[in-house]
């Protein structure tokens, strides 16, 4: 059983690479399986014999390694690399990318050492060093916190001939220093790397906006968010969820509405999390404009915050005894597929009713979700209580009917 989850948590990081090679897959899954059930000092040989009776390991070693990791096994992929070092060097290969390769994975092992290691290898061999390996090796070094090493490595690429630092030098020292919580660093890291000339990247917006709004200095976010505006880059996901946190924080009460105009100009796609989280803030707020324009944006989208969204805005209507737009919500909703999820918002678009008087279109709604939804009993006990006070025997008679029939006494 624990073989069958771990190959199944496996193959999530093997979806790429099954699709660009369908006839080696069930080999690949073999081989996944194999890796799992033997012990550690058995995954080089088992890796050798899969490559020498199919290009299963040879072809597949990249997410072998990142299938491993998911699934943590750390060890076994650091095993699979240092499997693929010894080929790259018995095979005389002699292009860098497939060792900057290794190095990269290195960062997500944290293994800083190995990745030292495959680097010293490439020297020995006379291979031409790039700015690529040289990054790989940094990330791999920031990964287990040595500043030291990478910084060293940094000064090492700015002597070199085709080994100068890059954007992407830069991104991953501010990245760090985001990480870290340093804001003086990772700001000193930005302003270096537009001092070399580079345009700023999306993902170095990301790590210093996230960074300065974890240290609660939201007036450096907001003058970095400004800068990528003027950049004309337009924010991503992290960016979006630092940049709502940055208005909740200050409460501004135009947050809701400011953000859903980014997520729109950003066509961007919202987290169940983040749609859940916006109509708590509408509904607190009782901006149902926003929550309508909330609605418009995640048509299709998460189909439990969907719900709970629709429910939001029927509810809004309820306890303003809006009931005209009441009803137009609830026939949105069900229209669209969806049906009530809690009984609360059930008793309140009932209560609403009640307070017009309007047992009419009462018994219309009830109708109309009667196939739908089964009314809880905290439901029908607001039914029974509402005619009973209002001397409606006919309409008590057929709810105490009903309520026995849906098995309560």
């Amino acid at each position: 059983m624990a073989i069958a989850a771990a190959r199944r948590r496996l193959w999530r990081g093997l979806t790429t690479a099954a699709a660009a090679s369908v006839g080696v897959e069930a080999d690949t899954s073999a081989l996944l399986a194999r890796l799992v059930a033997e012990p550690e000092y058995r995954v080089k040989a088992t890796m050798e014999e899969a490559s020498d009776g199919s290009s299963a390991a040879a072809a597949f070693w990249e997410p072998l390694a990142a299938a491993l990791l998911r699934a943590s096994y750390p060890a076994k992929a650091n095993l699979v690399l240092e499997w693929k070092l010894e080929k790259l060097i018995k095979e005389g290969i002699r292009d860098c990318e497939p060792y900057s390769v290794i190095i990269r994975f290195c960062r997500e092992t944290k293994n800083a050492e190995f990745a030292m290691k495959v680097f010293e290898f490439v020297e020995e061999l006379g291979i031409q060093l790039n700015t690529g390996i040289f990054n790989a090796l940094i990330n791999a070094f920031l990964s287990v916190g040595d500043l030291l090493a990478a910084t060293t490595l940094y000064e090492a690429m700015e002597d070199i001939e085709d080994c100068k630092p890059n954007s992407a030098t830069y991104d991953a020292f501010i990245s760090a220093f985001s990480r870290l919580g340093s804001g003086h660093a990772m700001m000193s890291w930005y302003l270096a790397s537009k001092d070399a000339g580079f345009t700023p990247s999306i993902k170095a917006f990301e790590y210093l906006i996230t960074g300065f709004v974890k240290l609660d200095r939201l007036d450096d976010a907001e003058v970095v968010f400004e800068e990528m505006i003027c950049f004309e880059i337009k924010p991503n996901f992290a960016i979006l969820e630092a940049k709502l946190e940055l208005l909740s924080r200050r409460k501004d009460p135009n947050r809701v509405k400011v953000f859903l105009e980014l997520v729109s100009d950003g066509n961007q796609e919202l987290s169940e999390a983040t749609v859940e989280r916006l109509t708590r803030l509408c509904l607190y707020e009782d901006k149902i404009g926003e929550l309508d324009q909330l609605l418009s944006l995640v048509q299709g989208m998460h189909t439990s915050s969907l719900t709970k969204l629709h429910c939001g805005i029927i509810r809004f209507y309820a306890n303003a005894d809006r009931l005209s737009d009441m009803e137009h919500a609830i026939f949105r909703m069900l229209d669209n597929g969806m049906v009530f999820a809690h009984s609360e918002d059930v008793e309140a678009v009932i209560c609403s009713y009640f307070r017009h008087k309007d047992f009419d279109r009462l018994d219309l709604f009830l109708n109309r979700i009667r196939s739908l939804y089964k009314l809880t009993r905290s439901t029908y006990d607001i039914l029974i209580s509402g005619y009973q006070r209002l001397n409606l025997h006919g309409r008590l008679d057929l709810a105490i009917k009903d309520m026995r029939e849906a098995g309560f006494a």
